[in-house]
């Protein structure tokens, strides 16, 4: 099933015993576009604290109720490695949440789950031994939250600015960039491109950069919603 990742930031987490809080931002990796941490707003049950939980910790995704469930008890996650809420998200504190967990570690592997399609849990002893002494993640985290409003860019021009990202709850991979388009007279309508033409980004200038020409953008079908999108998909 596919979802606007605004969509989930509305959603509440809920442990096996009790719920834990609502998703506050989403980490995506820069390679291959997928999802990778959800990041809770946990503030009213561990104020001092930052939790993070890969997709792989979730059960299902319940949208009557909008929460996702998760395969761990609060304890579980109270006892993870501290995040503090001011301190930044090292690789070396990803890899000791990821052997915390049992999480397989995706950057191994050429799958988008490193030896896997989907996230992975309950690795063995053996492969936890062989990938601790392997080598740090080649990729950097980017914040969901941060990559509002950048601004799209085609070949000849400036497309729009950046409106949503659509994912799927299988591999938990963004699949479509959704655009609110600039120009007259097309403003307030939205286009889906898939991520697999994006040829660069800037992340520190906020542009995004889309193998194509605005001609052939203008002959792709827009939307006058972004709930159009999801129903046409």
């Amino acid at each position: 099933m596919l979802y606007f990742t605004t969509d989930l930031n509305t959603y509440h987490i809920e442990a096996s015993d009790g719920q834990m809080g609502k998703i506050q931002d989403l980490y995506f990796d820069d390679k291959k576009w997928v999802v990778r941490y959800a990041v809770l707003d946990a503030r009213k049950w561990l104020p001092t604290r930052r939790i993070l939980l890969s997709p792989a910790a979730f059960a299902s995704i319940d949208t009557d109720n909008q929460q996702i469930d998760v395969k761990h008890d609060k304890e579980t996650v109270r006892n993870s490695p501290s995040i503090p809420v001011d301190a930044t998200f090292s690789k070396d504190l990803e890899m000791a949440l990821t052997g915390y967990y049992g999480w397989s570690r995706y950057w191994l592997g050429g799958l988008l789950w490193g030896v896997e399609d989907m996230p992975g849990v309950n690795i063995d002893d053996q492969e936890l031994e062989a990938q601790e002494m392997s080598n740090e993640p080649e990729h950097n985290l980017r914040s969901e939250n941060d990559t509002w409003e950048f601004r799209v860019h085609a070949n000849d021009g400036k497309i729009g600015d950046v409106a949503d990202f659509i994912i799927d709850d299988s591999y938990w991979k963004i699949r479509y960039i959704v655009i609110q388009k600039a120009h007259l007279p097309s403003e307030d309508r939205f286009l889906a491109l898939k991520v697999d033409i994006i040829q660069s980004v800037d992340w520190l200038g906020g542009d995004i950069y889309i193998d194509s020409d605005l001609e052939d953008l203008n002959d792709q079908t827009d939307y006058e919603s972004k709930e159009a999108i999801i129903e046409a998909l």
